[in-house]
């Protein structure tokens, strides 16, 4: 078992993530990519002398590349450099809509097109250290297609509390696939899903799924300075394409694609997507391992110390 880098506490999480910041400054490169399409995307990476491999981050929805600084340093401490990048309608990525916070793609298999563009346009050629892949949530999806697609290009891969399928709430998923595909046939499938909220700045500590205020802070803080993060709302098409998930990403044929071990980690309380398609995609993939965290929400690395150490832990000791 690998030694972890002490984990910044509530008290000492503002000072302690400005030291972070500075040192990732220091060792950081940011540019841009063309997705699949021609589009502009945003990445960042962080490199070490001496680094013992290469971790992709695939972020969720909504999320962008700076709410994964802190963990980013936890592996560099561990001996891995780290890149990551921006969706497409995410962060400094492009935009597909006129409207900068709102999210949208035509098909989900075009996050997982862009992904291998930043794989090989940017990462494998900066390196030619052996690749690992981390993705959370909507990530997590991203990354089961593009393990399927590529099976050759990754050592071991990591997904996260994987949106498999998103929880809808009273409405059968059957019955809401079906119905916003109806929909899309005569309708724009880049106008605002009815029910999917706008972005709140005062959005309360008490309904997120964050444990940690320090950390909701913080995120809640780089929202407001910049604009750019504050993609919130859902197109129809972008929740239509998030209900066909589970049909595509649970198929014996294309789990058998995947050649890639996977380790899946599972909140034990998620709150945000789906637990029983987690675990059919665990049970009928040859190469997954599940592991599931007591006590833990579906933001694992925005939750208390104790269970970001324990996260870090599962992820490092994996990839060791």
């Amino acid at each position: 078992m690998r030694v972890i880098p002490q984990v910044l506490s509530e008290e000492n999480f503002r000072e302690g993530m400005a030291a972070i910041s500075a040192q990732l400054d220091a060792c950081r490169e940011d540019g841009t990519f063309a997705g699949f399409d021609g589009k502009t995307l945003y990445y960042e990476s962080f490199r070490n002398k001496g680094s013992r491999g290469v971790v992709v981050i695939v972020h969720g929805l909504s999320e962008f590349t700076r709410k994964y600084h802190e963990f980013a340093w936890y592996l560099l401490q561990q001996g891995y450099d780290v890149f990551l990048y921006d969706h497409r309608c995410h962060g400094r990525s492009c935009r597909l809509t006129d409207r900068q916070d709102l999210i949208h793609v035509d098909r989900f298999s075009h996050y997982a097109r862009d992904l291998h563009c930043f794989v090989c346009e940017v990462v494998k050629k900066a390196t030619d250290l052996p690749l690992y892949i981390y993705g959370h949530s909507m990530g997590g999806a991203i990354t089961a297609q593009y393990l399927a697609r590529h099976p050759e290009v990754f050592q071991k891969a990591v997904m996260a509390a994987p949106m498999i399928q998103p929880l809808t709430g009273n409405v059968s998923p059957f019955v809401a696939r079906w119905g916003l595909t109806a929909w899309l046939l005569f309708g724009n499938g880049k106008k605002k899903f009815w029910y999917s909220g706008e972005y709140d700045p005062d959005f309360p500590f008490s309904r997120s799924r964050d444990t940690s205020f320090a950390r909701f802070t913080h995120n809640k803080e780089i929202r407001l300075e910049n604009p750019c993060y504050c993609t919130t709302p859902q197109t129809v098409r972008w929740v239509q394409q998030s209900l066909v998930l589970r049909r595509r990403l649970t198929r014996k044929g294309f789990l058998k694609k995947i050649q890639t071990p996977v380790l899946m980690i599972c909140a034990e309380d998620d709150g945000m997507v789906n637990p029983v398609p987690q675990n059919e995609f665990a049970r009928k993939c040859a190469v997954c391992r599940q592991v599931v965290i007591p006590g833990t929400t579906h933001s694992m690395l925005c939750g208390s110390r104790e269970t970001i150490a324990q996260h870090i832990q599962l992820v490092t000791d994996y990839f060791c």
